[in-house]
């Protein structure tokens, strides 16, 4: 009866299994609702990947139309270039071609945020402690406070990029958001620099007065804080970036004016291929 029970049951699964493959045979429906459903993945993954990148690039067009160097403006460059060609792909409906070539874009900018914000972070110190004597041999209470909250902005900075350093390496939208985070406490850290010293220079008489709020207003006092001209367009320069803003026109307009996408050897590929 035994012996009979596990025949019985090997020849059902026999049939059962040969039902199964008829099924998928008889119904190429299936495997095509599997591959309209992976390519719905990569749309989204490719649609968030360049809204993410959007972003990514202003926060980093600043800097590098600033102060970056000629190195950083062509590594700028490429990635802005990436990011352009991940567009076309998107528009031919290549989402996973698009992905791809996102992904490369966002590589390059994972090393360009950790240069600028090493830049950024030295460039906060550098000016918390060219102003820190002053301040502190005034002992101006609120001037001191301002100068505390540019080196405890800079230190948290400097966390946040150990941070971004330590996720996983192919984590790289993840690690982007945690570098923007240390650009802004970077930004923050050098806006301090300039209020404590503002401050500190007050007249003795004014100190209960509010400091400026307003971007002209804060330019004029950054300008009085030396009255060496070169020193004037530093600081400058300094506080536009803080704002986000550029001194000539911005890097990443320029790129996308004359994107010479030839340049990327996977875009000639694309053309051969579509």
């Amino acid at each position: 009866m035994f012996t009979t029970y596990n025949m019985n049951n090997r020849y059902f699964y026999k049939l059962l299994s040969i039902i199964i493959i008829s099924f998928f045979l008889i119904n190429p429906t299936f495997s095509q609702r599997t591959k309209s459903s992976q390519q719905s993945g990569e749309q989204r993954n490719a649609e968030k990947g360049l809204k993410d990148n959007r972003f990514f690039f202003y926060f980093l067009n600043s800097s590098i139309s600033n102060f970056g160097s000629e190195t950083e403006k062509l590594l700028f460059k490429e990635a802005i270039q990436r990011d352009i060609i991940a567009q076309l792909l998107y528009m031919k409906f290549l989402f996973h071609d698009s992905f791809i070539e996102l992904r490369k874009s966002q590589k390059i900018l994972i090393k360009l945020y950790i240069s600028i914000l090493e830049k950024d972070i030295n460039l906060s110190k550098k000016l918390l402690n060219e102003f820190s004597p002053e301040i502190i041999w005034k002992n101006i209470k609120s001037s001191k406070e301002y100068l505390r909250l540019g080196y405890r902005d800079n230190s948290l900075a400097k966390i946040y990029l150990v941070m971004g350093n330590n996720y996983k390496k192919t984590l790289y939208s993840m690690r982007l958001h945690k570098y923007i985070h240390a650009i802004k406490l970077a930004k923050h850290s050098k806006k301090y620099a300039f209020l404590s010293i503002i401050k500190s220079r007050q007249n003795i008489f004014d100190l209960k007065k509010k400091l400026p709020s307003k971007f002209d207003d804060l330019t004029t006092s950054i300008n009085n804080i030396s009255m060496d001209k070169e020193k004037q367009q530093y600081y400058f320069l300094i506080h536009l970036d803080n704002y986000y803003r550029t001194e000539k026109s911005s890097y990443y307009e320029n790129v996308w004016m004359n994107p010479n996408l030839n340049e990327i050897n996977d875009y000639k590929m694309y053309l051969k291929k579509n």
